[in-house]
């Protein structure tokens, strides 16, 4: 039996093979409600419709999302800089809405941005580095310091922020070096440091993050639209928030180095900036009482949280009970899919379960997969032999660990179809190998890039 999907739009480029197989009816209409659902999430997490949704311009005035708004005729210039995986998608957007009114601009962007031509003519880009800075980094935010340098209270300036921010956007404080950077990074996360914990190392040896550069815009106004890739949204997390307040401090960095014993691992620069933050040599980030941001707003237009609404009203749409667990979802992804797949037990028909977070994978083995097909792999043992059940777990940026796959789905024949095929779940789990697995089974799922990144979807669908 072959449906084809309703879509206009899948984002999902392999959807039609993942409904071509001898499923029972119930289980092919569960597949494709699953991926109608998780286009729905990427499609609510694009950079270029976030702005759309977003920012409007009416006549003589530009309205924002939250309420705020500026008369074209009281401003002086309109600016717009930024960094991020989606700032190249968001930039177009806005230039779409703002078009000549824009005078400069000037963004950050890795070199995967441009696999598609970009549309830009009055903001310029650099490409520079994610996951670690690089001197295309540096170079282009010294042209973004540059381009901002002397503005006036009738100037707004927009900036665009997306998940990858600290790494595609960087001054550091004066003597740590590129080299520093990146063997700091590789220490930090090699140590086990959260992405908290690195972004508030991060924050506190930059001259930009934690809320500097907005104090460097002043005295203009600042908006910034902000694509949120962090749990629970927090700003000064995002992309180490250049133009947020800061929560953390001084004393918790020196905290998280000792938390990790890795102080005397730390490159000599590094540990004497940490030492001149202690005794006040060095200034600390912007906190929220700094008078710097009664100048400046800053809007979330993407999330896992929006991506995952957005589901849940398709699903209702579509004559489903929907709800969300919770877009905060964290831990070993093996247990997280066992723990979604017992819930499928107590779920009535034409039920969909959401959530979103971000799981990990403690790797034993030499196999390949990410942390979406491991935790779809574990699943599909609770699931095994059940009609009409689906769970599928994606990352929204379309990437899954080192593979070509955004994640995977399964129901109750993944195990079966293994099996005829002599294959061994537990093998390939022990392995760290899911991706193997999925693909001999036909339930990797393909995006490629999709420009954003608002962390992972995971999707229950119980006909």
């Amino acid at each position: 039996m072959v449906i084809k999907i309703r879509l206009k739009h899948s984002f999902i480029k392999n959807h039609q093979s993942l409904l071509e197989a001898d499923f029972d009816p119930q289980t092919i209409k569960a597949r494709q409600m699953a991926l109608e659902l998780l286009s729905e999430g990427i499609k609510a997490a694009d950079p270029k419709e976030a702005i759309h949704n977003s920012v409007k311009l009416v006549n003589d005035e530009i309205k924002f999302i939250n309420g705020s708004s500026f008369l074209l005729s009281d401003l002086n210039r309109i600016f717009v800089i930024g960094g991020g995986k989606a700032t190249a998608k968001m930039a177009e957007g806005l230039e779409e809405i703002l078009g000549q009114h824009i005078y400069a601009g000037q963004i950050n962007i890795p070199e995967n941005s441009l696999k598609q031509k970009l549309n830009l003519k009055n903001i310029q880009y650099n490409i520079a580095g994610h996951p670690l800075v690089t001197s295309g980094t540096i170079s282009g935010t010294k042209k973004i310091l540059d381009l901002i340098e002397g503005l006036s209270a009738t100037d707004l300036v927009i900036c665009l922020i997306s998940g990858g921010g600290s790494a595609l956007l960087e001054k550091p404080v004066e003597g740590i070096t590129l080299e520093d950077l990146s063997e700091l990074f590789h220490i930090l996360t090699e140590a086990g440091a959260t992405i908290h914990e690195l972004n508030a190392v991060r924050k506190h040896i930059s001259k930009i993050k934690g809320g500097k550069l907005a104090q460097i815009i002043q005295p203009a106004k600042v908006i910034s639209l902000i694509i949120s890739d962090v749990t629970g949204d927090t700003l000064d997390t995002i992309a180490s928030g250049p133009t947020a307040p800061d929560l953390t401090t001084w004393f918790v960095t020196e905290q998280i180095i000792n938390k990790y014993e890795i102080m005397d691992k730390l490159p000599l620069s590094v540990q004497q900036v940490v030492k001149q933050g202690l005794t006040k040599e060095v200034n600390e980030t912007l906190k929220p009482d700094n008078s710097t941001f009664a100048n400046v707003e800053n809007i979330i237009i993407a999330s896992n949280a929006r991506s995952c609404d957005a589901m849940k009203e398709y699903a209702i749409q579509n004559n489903f009970s929907s709800s969300i667990i919770s877009t905060n979802i964290s831990g070993e992804a093996r247990d997280i899919g066992r723990e979604f797949a017992e819930k499928t037990k107590s779920m009535k028909k034409n039920t969909v379960l959401l959530a979103g977070g971000e799981t990990t994978v403690t790797i034993h083995g030499k196999g390949l997969g990410g942390r979406n097909q491991e935790l779809a792999l574990s699943a599909s043992q609770v699931i095994a032999g059940t009609e009409g059940v689906v769970i599928a777990s994606i990352g929204s940026d379309g990437i899954d660990g080192p593979t070509e796959a955004a994640g995977a789905m399964v129901d109750g024949y993944t195990v079966l179809f293994g099996s005829k095929k002599k294959l061994e779940i537990k093998d390939f789990l022990e392995n760290n190998d899911s991706y193997n697995y999925l693909k001999e089974t036909n339930n990797l799922i393909i995006t490629g890039s999709t420009g954003t990144n608002v962390m992972d979807f995971i999707v229950v669908v119980k006909m």
